[in-house]
């Protein structure tokens, strides 16, 4: 039976997931009610096991829940919900619920290191311009921001970043997300006409430096056949990528 954990006791779990959590920055955009979501655990008193479950999908999980609470547990939510589940291969090699046949297992990289001296190359002479409403009702992805954050001010009230131009139309944008808990993660669009311009890597420039001077701690993660974004990725200084899964279930019931 899942257990559902009341918002107001949020707080019981905290302690039950460690800072170096995979996405560590979207999850405590949920424990610090910036994301919504939902939390399960074994014990509405005293949980010793917890999965928050975000409403955009992510799934994390408890340290030191043991394998049979989790695939109880995954079961019963899938029944009801789609979700990806953020799993650490390398702290926990067996995944669950394999005799699920429409799971899909994503290969992930996800960098938080950086070299010193990080960025050994300057940018083109690209025209750059922090985020705006005039410059968001311009965006070829729009209807995606939309969706995501339900317009301007949704976005920028959780995001900032930049636009890299070219005769007034937008070429890429570099988003910093999930800001909380000290870090942000970082998310990369380019139009498709514009790719291979060094548009990316000029937006990306500019924003990491907005970055360090609020003092936070840029994550860059991708799926592993993503090639173009861990180049991106090295480009900026990122060095040692720790590999995970997302591991997708599909909802049960639809």
């Amino acid at each position: 039976m899942l257990m559902q954990l009341p918002e107001e006791k949020k707080d019981l779990v905290v302690g039950l997931f460690k800072e170096n959590q995979l996405n560590n920055s979207a999850l405590w955009c949920y424990f610090t009610g910036i994301m919504p979501g939902k939390t399960y655990v074994d014990n509405l008193e005293a949980p010793s096991k917890a999965i928050c479950v975000l409403d955009m999908s992510w799934t994390y999980i408890s340290d030191d829940a043991d394998f049979e609470w989790i695939e109880q547990t995954l079961q019963e939510i899938i029944k009801t919900a789609w979700i990806q589940v953020v799993w650490n291969v390398e702290k926990r090699p067996v995944t669950p619920l394999q005799d699920n046949e429409k799971r899909v297992v994503i290969p992930r990289f996800q960098y938080t290191q950086r070299r010193r001296g990080a960025i050994l190359e300057k940018p083109g002479d690209v025209e750059l311009a922090p985020f705006s409403a005039e410059l968001y009702e311009k965006l070829p992805w729009k209807d995606f921001h939309d969706g995501t954050y339900g317009g301007f001010e949704g976005f920028s009230k959780k995001t900032f970043g930049f636009y890299s131009l070219e005769n007034g139309e937008i070429c890429s944008e570099c988003t910093a997300a999930f800001i909380a808990n000290g870090y942000t993660e970082i998310n990369i669009i380019t139009d498709k006409s514009k790719r291979r311009r060094g548009f990316a890597f000029a937006a990306c420039v500019r924003t990491f430096e907005e970055i360090e001077k609020r003092g936070l701690k840029p994550i860059w993660a991708c799926d592993k056949e993503n090639v173009e974004s861990m180049k991106l990725a090295e480009k900026l200084g990122f060095i040692n990528p720790y590999e995970y899964d997302f591991i997708f279930f599909p909802q049960m019931n639809d």
